[in-house]
């Protein structure tokens, strides 16, 4: 009886133990990221985590029978787990592609989609747009290459989107960490990928270096054995049949590239640079003698050239030679400033080639206020236009905007300060143009100026005195000026004052009226004839042609009549005053006129003993 209990009491020791251990080994969460803690690079014991993905991976169901299939389907980054699986599934197709010997075109559509994947794998928010999908591609690799040798848990101790949360609630950190490695996986609180579970940007940003560490180790799982050597050093099979040729001191490895490499990508850039210089020089030779619009209008193929070169640049050495890691990287810099500035080019001569078209419009010739306007319109345009693309420019190659603006208002504020005068002068010439109180080609009087305009300029107007001095005034002054506009008049007014002799008789005085309005009417000739008075001399006057009208003509409108009226007895004379208008206001024809109207006065008061 007591060998009964003996024995049932170890029994029940053994299933306490048992179950003890049972519930000590079982997962009750994710492990947290301990701070500072030392980092060891010796790989873990256990592959099993690596092997169950890829052999669950590998199995035929109906979602893995076309690859094409599942190419708009995005990366499951929801958790941890769902991030690993997806990470692996996606580097093993990407090394599987690099290994074929030939590509067709659905494989390059998958390659091009891969490449945008892998940048769903982790935090590229402090990266450049221009470079996230290269530094995406190449950190995949040497993270995949890490794994390899490190390994991973069993996939069921990968927390999953639940575990996650209950790890949340418990008080630990939204990551996790693959083993004592750096590796974290980290949940996204911000941005299109809030909520998300991506490598950290501590994990970017020591993957490299962690892989050049580890690469001596073996691997615990030769899946990707040799992924980076097949897609760092290896070209695209369009290449590699010819670059097996070459020497063996060719395939040597220089950052990352081969030699064979570095000469390809030098020799593409010296041939980019030479196709624009040898357009540029030709199409300069060719419109050496073109009128100003058919010459910049032909010109602007050499930027838009320069444009497509740098493009071409980008893919052949990103897709076909295969330059990758850094030096892609510096590249990528070049070409991007390259095309930049091509773009400024493009923009900036735009401009000008579309004011040379307004300019030769026939609106141009009847209306030149209105293309100086359409001129600083136009500029205005092209500036923003410019100003948005060095933005957008700046923002690929990794500036930030919040930067660049914060830079650019306090830059914009010193300029500002320091060429007020400047500014001022674009706004009154802003004023003048949207006002219009003169035109190009008028005579005015401002500021004891008398004289034509011949151009009004950003900053100042430049007047033709009648001397036949230029005169330039700032705009900002003439804005602010009484301006006389003598062509806006629509004629010319002239007072005649006439003293006669205080003791002229009353007759005298009456006949001296009557004559001055004779001279200054359009008599009918029957009439002029029959009194014996002969009207002025139309051929003296050399703004009137014979047969052409009588020159008072300009003098007599329905509205305003010539007066003539005896208005002043002085002391010592009395007046007589005479007022015409004088219309179109052609100055030089008024002055003919004028000395038409005096010779008859003098012959007529003659005549009468005035």
């Amino acid at each position: 009886m007591s060998n009964r209990k003996c024995t049932l009491r170890l029994v029940m020791a053994l299933v306490v133990v048992v179950l003890g251990t049972g519930a000590f080994a079982q997962d009750t969460g994710p492990d947290p990221v301990v701070e500072n803690a030392g980092t060891s690079l010796f790989p873990s014991e256990s592959t099993r985590g690596i092997e169950a993905i890829l052999d669950q991976l590998a199995e035929p169901d109906e979602a893995n029978l076309d690859s094409l299939e599942g190419l708009l389907a995005p990366a499951n980054t929801n958790s941890p787990r769902d991030t690993i699986i997806s990470f692996l599934k996606r580097t093993q197709r990407y090394y599987d592609l690099l290994q074929q010997d030939t590509y067709t075109a659905e494989d390059d559509a998958e390659l091009q989609h891969l490449y945008d994947e892998m940048q769903w794998f982790f935090d590229l928010r402090n990266v450049a747009p221009s470079l996230r999908q290269d530094v995406a591609v190449n950190s995949a690799v040497y993270l995949r290459e890490i794994i390899d040798r490190v390994g991973l848990p069993p996939v069921e101790r990968i927390p999953d989107r639940k575990q996650m949360l209950a790890a949340l609630d418990a008080g630990y950190p939204p990551a996790w960490k693959i083993g004592s490695s750096p590796l974290v996986i980290a949940r996204i609180d911000d941005g299109p990928n809030q909520g998300k579970y991506l490598f950290s940007e501590e994990t970017l940003e020591t993957v490299e270096d962690l892989f050049w560490q580890l690469r001596s180790f073996p691997y615990r799982s030769t899946s990707a054995q040799g992924f980076y050597e097949a897609s760092f050093l290896t070209p695209r099979p369009t290449l590699q049949a010819w670059s097996d040729e070459l020497p063996a001191w060719m395939h040597k490895g220089i950052l990352g590239q081969t030699i064979w490499q570095w000469i390809a990508m030098a020799l593409l850039f010296a041939v980019a640079f030479m196709s624009i210089w040898f357009l540029s020089s030709i199409l300069k030779r060719a419109t050496r003698n073109a009128a100003p619009l058919a010459r910049d209008s032909t010109l602007l193929l050499v930027p838009l050239f320069a444009m497509f070169a740098s493009y071409l640049l980008y893919d052949l050495i990103g897709d076909k030679i295969f330059i990758t890691g850094p030096v892609f990287q510096a590249a990528v810099y070049i070409i991007y400033g390259i095309a930049l500035f091509a773009g400024v080019v493009f923009l900036f001569s735009l401009g000008t080639v579309l004011i040379e078209l307004a300019a030769s419009t026939e609106r141009a010739k009847r209306r030149p206020t209105d293309i100086h306007l359409a001129t600083l319109g136009i500029r205005v345009v092209s500036i923003i236009a410019i100003v948005a693309a060095l933005l957008k420019g700046m923002h690929l190659l990794g500036f930030s905007l919040a930067t660049i603006l914060a830079g650019a208002g306090v830059t914009g504020l010193a300029v500002a300060l320091a060429s007020q005068n400047t500014l001022r002068n674009v706004f009154g010439s802003l004023m003048l143009l949207l006002d219009k109180p003169f035109e190009v080609g008028q005579r005015i009087k401002l500021q004891g100026y008398d004289g034509v305009v011949e151009d009004i300029g950003m900053r100042s107007t430049r007047l033709r005195l009648l001397s036949g001095h230029l005169v330039s005034i700032p705009n900002e002054k003439v804005a602010g000026m009484d301006v006389e506009n003598v062509d806006m008049r629509p004629s010319i007014r002239r007072t005649i004052d006439l003293p006669l002799a205080y003791d002229t008789p009353q007759e005298k005085i009456q006949r001296a009226v009557a004559i001055l309005r004779e001279i200054l009417s359009v008599p009918d000739a029957g009439a002029a004839e029959s009194d014996g008075a002969s009207p002025p001399q139309r051929d003296s006057h050399r703004g009137q042609d014979p047969g052409t009208g009588h020159p008072n003509e300009a003098i007599n409108h329905p509205d305003r009549p010539p007066r003539v009226i005896f208005n002043e007895i002085n002391p010592d004379s009395l007046n007589i005053t005479a007022t015409y208008w004088y219309g179109p206001p052609d100055h030089w024809a008024y002055l003919e006129h004028c000395q038409i109207i005096n010779h008859e006065i003098i012959r007529r008061f003659r005549e009468e003993g005035l």
